[in-house]
C-alpha cells in the first residue's frame, strides 16, 4: 500500500513539472518572436529617421553655402570682406571642418588665414559651370584626410567669377549628425558612400568594426546567418532598404540598411543580438500570468515535500545526534594535544580555525579560492597547500605535509606539520604542529651531506633531488646553500638549468638528466654516471667544460632514495684533451686528415641509412711525375708541393667532403650527398685543371673514382678507386677513370 502511494505522488510530481516547463517554454517563444519583430521595427525606424536627419543637416549646409555666395556676388568683393565672412561662418557652424573661397586661377584660398591650396577636387569643374552640391569622398590636399566637399558658385556680372567650398572631414564620431533614440546608446550607426567608405559614426563598446570600409569588413570578415553581401549590393543598386544578420567571432549582430537621397549614400543601424536575448529576458517579466498555475505546482510540491521530510525527520535527527556525539569525542581528543585544530568545508570553501591561546576562532571564507589574498601560507607553498586539500577533495582519506603559515606564526620562519582526515564528504578536521626544529634539523643534515660530498669531490656545484616526489631539495653553487620547497625537478630546475647549457649541449644534458635516464642509472641498467659538457659562468661571462657526477643515497629518516649531482670545472683538461684528439686527427705535413681517421669517417657515413637522391663517390688522386721533384729539387721543395697541393684540394672539395693523405703523394678524398654524379665529375675535372694550371714544377695528378653504391666500408671502396686510378695511370695520366666506367668497358 505504501509503495502504490509512493509511486502516485512521484507520478504527480512529474506531470506538473511537465506541464510547467510546457507553459514556460511555449510563453517564452512567443515573447522572443514579438521582441524580434519589436526590435526591428524601431531599427527600421532609427535607420529612416537618421537619414531623413542626415539629408536634412546636409541640405542645410548646402543652403548656407548658397545664401553665403549669394551674400558675397552682391555686396562682398575685396579679400579681406571674403576672408572675415567665410571666418565666422566656420565658427558658427560645427558641420564644417574648414571653409576655403575658390578663385578663378582653380586655387582655393582662406584669405583670413592668409592660406593657398591647390584643389584636387572634382568639384572645380562644377562650380564653374554653375552647379551647387555635395560631392562624393575625395582626399584632402591639404591634410590628406578624406573629406565632402559641399560648393557653390559666387557670380559677379552673371559670371561665375568663384566658389565657396564647404569641407567636412569625414569617418568620425558625430552624434549630432544622427538620430538620438538608439536603445539606451546600446546601437551603433554608421553613414557610408555607396562603395562603403564610412562618412561619419556612432559606436559603443558593443562595435566590431573600427575601419575606414565597412563594406569590405561585412564581404572579407563576418560570417552571414541570415541574406547575404550579394543581396545588400543588389538592394542598394535598387535603392532599396533591407536587414542582415551576421557574426563575427561568435558575435552576432543584426542591421538595418536604408538609403539617404543624397550621392546614394546609406545609413546602417547595428545592434548586437545580445541585446536582444537581454530585452526578451527582460520581457520575460511578464510571466505574472503565470503565477497562479506556478503557485499551485509550487504549494503541491510544498505539501508532499512537507510530508517526506515529516517522515523522514526521525532518522535525520537520530544521526545528527550521532554525529555531535562523534563530533565531540574527535574534538575532545585534539583538544588533549597541543596543536592548533580547524575545519574545512568543501562545499562552502570555508576554514574554521577555531580558539587557542587566547587567539579567537575565525573563519575563512572562498578560503582555496582567494588563498594569496589571505596571505595564510607563503607564496611558494600556495601550490603544493592547494594541491593537499585537492588530494581530500578527491577521495584521499588522510594526508601530511610541511609548510610556513605567517598567518598563524607572525613570522616566516616558523614551519607547521599539517595532519588532515576526511570524516566525511565534504568535511576535514586537521592540526597545526610546529614543525620548526625537524625540517632546520632535516635541512643541517642535507647541507652537511652535500658539504662533504662537495669537499670530497672538489665540486663547484651541487643539487640533491628527492626521487620519490621528483622534487629538487636544496642545491649549492659556489658554497651558496639554497633550501627549496615544491620545486619540480625536470619542468623547473632542470629547465631552469638548460638554460645556461651551450647550445650544442643542451639535448645530451636534457637526456642525461630526464628522470627515467637517472632512474636507469640507479638501477645500474646504465653504468655511466657522468657527462661533460660545456656551462655558461657568468662570473668570467665564457662557456666552460664542466664534468657532472650522479651518486644516490638513502635518508637515515624516511630511507627514501636521494640523487645528489656535483659538478667539476675540467676547462683545462677537457680543452687539451681536444686539442690532442684533433692532433691524433691529422697528417702532420698537410693538415688533412689521417688516413685512419679519413677511412673512419667513411665508414661512419655508409653506416647509416641514406636517400636515394644522395649522392656520393670515394677518390683516390695521385700525383704524376712527384718523384722527378723529389729526385731533382729535394724533399724540402716536394713536401712545399704536397702543401699546396692539399690547399687546392680544400679549395675545390669545400662543401660536403672528407679530404685525407693516405701517404706519399696519394691523397683520398670522399663526397657525400651530392645533387648528382654529373656533380661529382664536375669537381674531379676542376682539380685537374687547378694543379696542372698552378704549375707546380709541371706537376698533374690522376685520379680514380668509385661510386658509392651497395659497398658496406671503406675497403671496398678503396680498391675499386685503386682499380679506376692504376688504369688512368696506364692511358696517359693526368684524368680520371670511373671504376662503374670499367665494369662497362
Amino acid at each position: 500500500m505504501k509503495g502504490r502511494k509512493l509511486y502516485i505522488k512521484v507520478i504527480f510530481i512529474i506531470f506538473l513539472f511537465i506541464f510547467l516547463g510546457f507553459s514556460f517554454q511555449n510563453f517564452t517563444q512567443r515573447n522572443a518572436q514579438f521582441n524580434d519583430e519589436r526590435i526591428m521595427d524601431h531599427l527600421e525606424d532609427i535607420c529612416k529617421q537618421t537619414s531623413n536627419m542626415y539629408h536634412k543637416k546636409f541640405d542645410d549646409a548646402k543652403s548656407l553655402i548658397m545664401s553665403t555666395c549669394s551674400l558675397i556676388s552682391n555686396h562682398y568683393y575685396s579679400h579681406e570682406d571674403i576672408g572675415k565672412i567665410l571666418n565666422n561662418l566656420e565658427k558658427d557652424n560645427s558641420l564644417f571642418t574648414r571653409i576655403w573661397y575658390l578663385d578663378q586661377d582653380g586655387k582655393s584660398y582662406n584669405y583670413y588665414k592668409n592660406e593657398v591650396l591647390k584643389t584636387n577636387g572634382n568639384y572645380v569643374d562644377e562650380i564653374f559651370k554653375g552647379n551647387t552640391g555635395i560631392s562624393d569622398v575625395f582626399s584632402s590636399a591639404y591634410n590628406q584626410k578624406d573629406i565632402i566637399a559641399v560648393y557653390s558658385p559666387v557670380y559677379q556680372n552673371k559670371k561665375v567669377v568663384g566658389g565657396i567650398v564647404g569641407i567636412i572631414e569625414i569617418n568620425d564620431e558625430d552624434n549630432s549628425l544622427l538620430y538620438d533614440d538608439f536603445f539606451d546608446n546600446s546601437a551603433y550607426v554608421f553613414a557610408t558612400t555607396k562603395d562603403g567608405q564610412i562618412i561619419t559614426k556612432v559606436r559603443n563598446d558593443n562595435t566590431l568594426y573600427l575601419g575606414a570600409n565597412y563594406f569590405y569588413f561585412l564581404k572579407n570578415d563576418v560570417t552571414f546567418n541570415e541574406k547575404s553581401f550579394q543581396s545588400i549590393i543588389k538592394n542598394m543598386n535598387n535603392n532599396q532598404s533591407g536587414y542582415f544578420k551576421y557574426s563575427l567571432k561568435n558575435n552576432g549582430r543584426i542591421c538595418f540598411y536604408t538609403p539617404v537621397s543624397i550621392n546614394n549614400w546609406y545609413v546602417f543601424t547595428i545592434i548586437s543580438e545580445d541585446f536582444v536575448i537581454n530585452q526578451t529576458k527582460q520581457m520575460n517579466e511578464i510571466t505574472f500570468q503565470f503565477t497562479v498555475p506556478l503557485v499551485i505546482v509550487l504549494f503541491c510540491i510544498f505539501l508532499i515535500i512537507i510530508h517526506y521530510f515529516i517522515k523522514t525527520n526521525k532518522q535525520i535527527e537520530k544521526i545528527n545526534n550521532q554525529l555531535v556525539v562523534n563530533h565531540k569525542k574527535i574534538e575532545s581528543i585534539l583538544k588533549l594535544t597541543s596543536d592548533r585544530i580547524f575545519e574545512y568545508h568543501v562545499n562552502e570553501d570555508s576554514l574554521i580555525l577555531d580558539a587557542w591561546d587566547n587567539q579567537p576562532k575565525v573563519i575563512f571564507n572562498n578560503f582555496l579560492k582567494y588563498l594569496s589574498n589571505y596571505e595564510f601560507v607563503v607564496s611558494e607553498h600556495e601550490k603544493m597547500f592547494k594541491e593537499k586539500f585537492n588530494q581530500l577533495i578527491n577521495g584521499e582519506k588522510e594526508v601530511s605535509f610541511d609548510v610556513k603559515l605567517p598567518y598563524i606564526s607572525k613570522d616566516l620562519k616558523t614551519w607547521f606539520h599539517i595532519s588532515m582526515i576526511r570524516i566525511s564528504n565534504h568535511t576535514f578536521i586537521g592540526t597545526f604542529q610546529n614543525s620548526t626544529k625537524k625540517m632546520n634539523e632535516y635541512n643541517h643534515l642535507l647541507e652537511n651531506q652535500m658539504f662533504k660530498n662537495s669537499i670530497y669531490a672538489h665540486a663547484t656545484s651541487m643539487f640533491a633531488v628527492h626521487l620519490k616526489s621528483k622534487k629538487v631539495i636544496i642545491s649549492q653553487s659556489e658554497g651558496k646553500y639554497k633550501n627549496y620547497v615544491d620545486y619540480d625537478y625536470e619542468n623547473q630546475f632542470i629547465h631552469h638549468f638548460l638554460e645556461y647549457v651551450y647550445e650544442d649541449d643542451k639535448k645530451l644534458v636534457q637526456d642525461f638528466f630526464s628522470y627515467d635516464h637517472i632512474q636507469k642509472l640507479f638501477h645500474q641498467s646504465i653504468q655511466n654516471n657522468k657527462i661533460d659538457f660545456r656551462y655558461f659562468n657568468s662570473k668570467t661571462e665564457k662557456y666552460e667544460w664542466r664534468r657532472c657526477n650522479v651518486q644516490f643515497e638513502r635518508q637515515s629518516s624516511n630511507n627514501d632514495l636521494i640523487m645528489i649531482a656535483y659538478s667539476n670545472n675540467i676547462d683545462d683538461e677537457k680543452k687539451i684533451q681536444l686539442e690532442n684528439e684533433y692532433k691524433a686527427q691529422k697528417d702532420g705535413l698537410t693538415g688533412l686528415l689521417n688516413r685512419d681517421t679519413f677511412n673512419q669517417k667513411v665508414n661512419d657515413y655508409l653506416s647509416h641509412k641514406r636517400a636515394s637522391y644522395q649522392y656520393s663517390a670515394y677518390m683516390i688522386l695521385d700525383l704524376d711525375n712527384f718523384k722527378y721533384v723529389n729526385d731533382t729539387l729535394g724533399h724540402d721543395r716536394g713536401d712545399a708541393v704536397l702543401k699546396e697541393v692539399a690547399q687546392t684540394l680544400k679549395y675545390v672539395f669545400n662543401h660536403k667532403s672528407y679530404i685525407g693523405r693516405f701517404g706519399g703523394d696519394e691523397f683520398l678524398i670522399f663526397m657525400y650527398d651530392q645533387v648528382s654524379y654529373t656533380e661529382i665529375e664536375k669537381k674531379a675535372n676542376q682539380i685537374l685543371k687547378n694543379i696542372h694550371d698552378n704549375n707546380l714544377e709541371n706537376i698533374s695528378c690522376s685520379i680514380g673514382i668509385c661510386f658509392v653504391r651497395n659497398e658496406k666500408d671503406y675497403e671496398e671502396l678503396f680498391k675499386k678507386s685503386d682499380k679506376a686510378l692504376y688504369m688512368c695511370k696506364n692511358s696517359g695520366k693526368n684524368s680520371f677513370k670511373i671504376y662503374y666506367n670499367l665494369e662497362k668497358e
